[in-house]
Formats: structure tokens, C-alpha cells, sequence
């Protein structure tokens, strides 16, 4: 389900704002949800959303001043733009938008662009993990995880250069990544993309982490390398 949010101060405005995207999205059978704002800070004080439709000129806070506090607090949101001037493009693209729209909107338009966004939110989704951490939800691509752990009762994914915890159970994370990961301990799960190599007891990963590899997993894990390897063309 596609989770979206309108934030337009004019009352009638914001009614045919929301009226229009919830008649798309029947039309093309898109599951989603749809909350309708005037208050730029009732938003920012409620949950997480996939696509954001902000009105600029808005009072207290216009919905640059909206957007710049949810990039600062670690929020991924679509931000899709409502102005009744260009001007503001450049603005738009310093808050990563994904798009703007003139008013009046045209309705052809918001279908483009709408329709863009659940098809790439789609595909996110199939090919990332989503983490909550506080009030924010970050998609995490496959290809960006080096590794999994679980510790503490959190569970800790880790990247390159960025470590995000997160709670959650790691048998229930495990049944939905594909099969390029692999549960190499009880409270590790590795990304064959970046395991270097293996022995005994340690599975070494491209950035020199070191990861432990438990002795009853050892054949399995050593099977489901190979197996790898050879999927992707390395072993004949």
C-alpha cells in the first residue's frame, strides 16, 4: 500500500487535490492511503509517507520550509511540489523533489507523475529492505547491505559507511531477502555479493569486515557459495 500525503492550505484546493488522486489511483487500482493537511507543522507531527504533494506558498511553514525539516530528520518521502510559480524549481531540487506541479493542476499531469512514482515505489520495494527508525522509514537497497546482526534485541544493517539499527527479528528479515543472502550464524545474515571468501569459522567481505560462520552452518554455506559463484558465471 502507497501511503500519501497533501498539504495545501486552501481548503478547496486541498478537497480537489485529494479527490483527483484518489480517482487516479482507482482507476488504475493502486492500493493507498490518503491524508489531507492545512498545517504545515499537523504533518510534520504525524507518521511516515511514501509521496508527499506540498504546497509552497503556505503559512506558517511553506512547504519548502516542510520539506527541509524532513531531509534533516532523515526523511525519503517523494516530494511532489504544488506552485503557481517556476521560480521555485531550483528550490525544489536543493529538498531532492521528484517533481513540481503548476497550478491549476492539470489532471493528465498528476497522472504522469503520479503513476511514475507508485511504479518506482513498486520497484523499491522489491529490491530494498524498509527499516523504521523513529519516525522515518528508509528503503535500503540489496546491492547497499554488506551484512546483517542481530544484537541487544536490535538489529543492526550495516553499510559500507553507515551502520542503521533498527528493532526488529532477524528469522522474520530473513524470509524476505532473496537468495543472494544467506544466514551464516545465528545472529548474522551475509550478502554473497560481498563475501570475498570463507574457511572455518569466518566469512571475509569486500571492505575487510570479518563476519563469524557457525560450524553447523559451515556446508550449507559453503554450497550456497558455489552455487552462487557459478550463477554468476565465476565457477564453469
Amino acid at each position: 500500500m502507497i501511503r500519501i500525503a497533501v498539504c495545501e492550505d486552501e481548503q478547496i484546493l486541498l478537497e480537489q487535490l485529494t479527490d483527483d488522486i484518489k480517482s487516479i489511483l482507482n482507476k488504475h487500482s493502486v492500493m493507498y492511503s490518503i491524508k489531507a493537511y492545512t498545517n504545515g507543522n499537523a504533518l510534520l507531527a504525524r507518521g511516515v509517507f511514501d509521496i508527499l504533494f506540498l504546497d509552497i506558498a503556505m503559512k506558517p511553514l511553506n512547504g519548502l520550509e516542510i520539506a527541509r525539516k524532513l531531509r534533516a530528520r532523515g526523511d525519503e518521502s517523494r516530494l511532489v511540489f504544488i506552485t503557481a510559480h517556476q521560480r521555485y524549481a531550483i528550490d525544489a531540487y536543493d529538498v531532492q523533489a521528484y517533481h513540481y506541479l503548476l497550478k491549476p493542476v492539470d489532471i493528465e499531469k498528476l497522472e504522469a507523475v503520479l503513476l511514475k512514482l507508485c511504479s518506482l515505489l513498486k520497484e523499491e520495494c522489491e529490491h530494498a529492505v524498509a527499516i523504521r527508525q523513529g519516525t522515518t522509514v528508509r528503503r535500503v537497497p540489496y546491492e547497499q547491505i554488506l551484512y546483517l546482526e542481530v544484537m541487544n534485541r536490535k538489529i543492526y544493517l550495516h553499510k559500507n559507511e553507515e551502520t542503521l539499527p533498527f528493532y526488529g527479528k532477524l528469522d522474520e528479515i530473513e524470509t524476505t531477502l532473496p537468495d543472494t543472502f544467506f544466514r551464516c550464524h545465528r545472529s548474522y545474515i551475509v550478502n554473497l555479493d560481498h563475501v570475498r571468501y570463507y574457511k572455518k569459522e569466518e566469512v571475509w567481505l569486500d571492505n575487510e569486515t570479518v563476519v563469524p560462520l557457525s560450524r553447523r552452518r559451515y556446508q550449507a554455506f559453503g554450497l550456497a557459495f558455489m552455487y552462487y559463484l557459478k550463477n554468476r558465471g565465476d565457477v564453469f
